[in-house]
């Protein structure tokens, strides 16, 4: 039998450890829906029920408690693994260690990285992506890019962008459609992704006070909710800087209707009273200005179809 999915694994050990798939999701900065999906997933791949649901929360069945033992003792040794070979690197002046999202590594940072290290060729950074933020003393992670409210335990965090929303969709278009909406209104006959992450937030703001269809394909990643519209499978709210080179390139294409604020913005987040080392500071110094010019160039690029200013 193939190795069930190591990310369902870990979505269940995480589970395994709070009383309710919400305790979960909340910890995983997961939706509820997300965790049940991915528990579901990893019970059909092994033909067992792990967990019972009684009405004071979840409850493991016996291959269930013996699967999270096995899973938390692997976890550990990959762990302790990784925190060994590392060790040497971690510890050397000019090693910087990364973390951030995966959709923010992957759309934004890594076709910029070069950038950074051109201009420090005696840094060499180690990047970690993570969707849950990571214990940055336990890890000796000298900085981390988060996404969220900016409240995070043991740490200093520093805002660097506001993230901001608007309707996307692939240049070539929708499957189904043979064109492109012209209007916020139109937007309701096209499948939209994620229907339910600010959308009702997004329509009430441009004005459409239709029922909304909520039915359609989610993501709990953002990067594979954007890979999704990029071909050609819905419309999806997109972030405006996983946006920016995607609609620089001509892959994405911006729809009409207004710019919405995210309650969630983007922030530099590194370990609370210790101070930067040299390498660190010249990162935050360089993603500063970065995030600076890819927002001025992002609202260039981003000013709202002039359909949609028609049609008002």
């Amino acid at each position: 039998m193939a190795l069930p999915s190591l990310r369902n694994l870990q979505v269940f050990e995480v589970a395994a450890r709070h009383p309710t798939l919400r305790a979960a999701a909340d910890a995983l900065f997961l939706t509820h829906g997300a965790v049940s999906r991915q528990i579901r997933a990893l019970e059909a791949e092994l033909g067992v029920a792990l967990f019972t649901r009684t009405r004071q929360g979840m409850m493991l069945t016996p291959q269930g408690r013996r699967l999270q033992a096995t899973v938390a003792e692997a976890l550990k040794l990959m762990h302790d693994a990784t925190a060994t070979i590392g060790h040497q690197a971690r510890n050397s002046s000019t090693h910087l260690v990364l973390t951030a999202l995966p959709s923010f590594a992957t759309r934004w940072l890594l076709p910029r990285l070069p950038d950074f290290q051109s201009r420090h060729p005696d840094i060499t950074v180690e990047l970690i992506p993570a969707m849950a933020p990571l214990d940055l003393i336990e890890k000796q992670i000298d900085l981390g890019i988060r996404n969220g409210e900016g409240s995070w335990a043991g740490v200093t965090s520093e805002r660097l962008a506001q993230e901001k929303l608007f309707p996307v969709a692939a240049k070539g278009g929708v499957l189904g459609h043979n064109k492109l909406p012209r209007s916020a209104q139109q937007l309701l006959e096209y499948p939209l992704l994620n229907p339910y992450d600010d959308w009702q937030r997004w329509f009430n703001r441009a004005g459409v006070t239709a029922r909304l269809p909520f039915v359609g394909k989610t993501f709990n990643d953002a990067n594979l909710l954007l890979q999704a519209a990029e071909a050609g499978e819905g419309i999806a709210l997109g972030r405006k800087w996983l946006v920016a080179d995607a609609l620089n390139e001509g892959i994405l294409v911006r729809l009409p209707g207004p710019m919405i604020l995210s309650p969630r913005s983007y922030y530099l987040i590194y370990p609370e009273n210790q101070p930067l080392s040299p390498h660190a500071e010249a990162f935050a110094v360089w993603i500063r200005k970065q995030m600076t010019l890819t927002g001025r160039e992002a609202d260039s690029r981003t000013s709202e179809p002039v359909a949609s200013r028609r049609a008002r």
